[in-house]
């Protein structure tokens, strides 16, 4: 058996006075506490100074940058990368210093739990939701500058208990300018950045695909109201991004004429997907056998 590893809780920080103790609170079976705090104007700093955190200030640019900033004032074995608004539960802190005491792995996935307008959200790709979060600090970097995701060198893991994301707790919360603009904005720099361009299509096109992902493919609809909510604001946050790239790009108008023909091709063949998979949920969850059989049918007959 190795010597226990030691570890770094990193976290990346603004304006989260509310949400900090509790994030510092979880993170005291580490062996140094790290933030990296983007100009806050609350109590974080203040917060994290009495806990006993490490603090260092840097204007964020991007996610990724930012975290690979923290990375490189790292001295320890391993680095678990938290948000202030994540919790880490007494039996994730447990199996945490097992694995990287037991382990010749160079990172671990997390599965997380998020809590969504109070409730734990099971489907529409929220739950497990698996997190990179715990690795060792010379084997990672970050890529993306939003939604960024780490690259880690070797061979990786998984964890069983759940790290606890105290996400949006209400609908303002959810549209706030403060992430929703600002992510919305990344994303749309990042499409960009990869090439795109304004297709009038997609207008339509994404936000309902996404819609389709989020509330069938990956059972939102399971969820009940809670998940069709989330579905729709995810396929509106979709609608934003290309609105944005439209807006950027100062693409031309079309004839009328034009648009409403392109506009009606794209909706018509949308309708069909749309029926198909509205079937497809309702034969799951029907419990009555002879209508889950009429159902059935019906979807094959739509099919075809």
């Amino acid at each position: 058996m190795t010597e226990i590893a030691n570890l770094t809780a990193v976290v990346i920080t603004k304006n989260e006075e509310k949400n900090l103790p509790r994030c510092l609170k979880s993170l005291r079976f580490a062996d140094k506490i790290l933030l990296v705090d983007d100009n806050s104007t609350d109590g974080t700093v203040k917060i994290a100074e009495k806990s006993g955190a490490r603090i260092l200030r840097r204007t964020l640019d991007d996610f990724a940058t930012q975290r690979n900033f923290a990375l490189k004032q790292v001295a320890s074995n391993w680095v678990l990368m938290v948000d202030a608004d994540e919790e880490v539960s007494s039996a994730l802190a447990k199996e945490i210093k097992e694995a990287i005491r037991e382990t010749d792995l160079d990172g671990f996935q997390i599965p997380r739990k998020n809590l969504i307008f109070g409730r734990w959200v099971k489907h529409s790709g929220w739950y497990p939701d698996y997190q990179l979060h715990l690795f060792k600090t010379h084997q990672a970097r970050y890529q993306e500058k939003v939604h960024e995701q780490v690259q880690v060198k070797g061979q990786v893991g998984f964890l069983k208990n759940p790290l606890i994301h105290h996400n949006y707790e209400t609908v303002s919360h959810f549209l706030s300018p403060l992430k929703f603009d600002l992510y919305t904005s990344l994303e749309a720099n990042q499409l960009q950045e990869a090439g795109y361009r304004f297709v009038l299509s997609d207008l339509i096109k994404k936000p309902i695909d996404e819609f389709l992902r989020r509330f069938f493919a990956e059972k939102g609809f399971q969820d009940g109201v809670l998940g069709l909510i989330l579905a729709l604001f995810q396929a509106f946050k979709e609608m934003v991004i290309y609105a944005k790239i439209w807006e950027k790009e100062k693409a031309s108008e079309m004839e009328t004429a034009s648009l409403l023909t392109a506009l009606d091709q794209e909706i018509k063949d949308k309708i069909k997907e749309i029926r198909f998979w509205f079937l497809s949920g309702r034969i799951e969850a029907e419990k009555n056998i002879f209508k889950k059989t009429w159902l059935q049918l019906t979807k094959k007959i739509h099919r075809h």
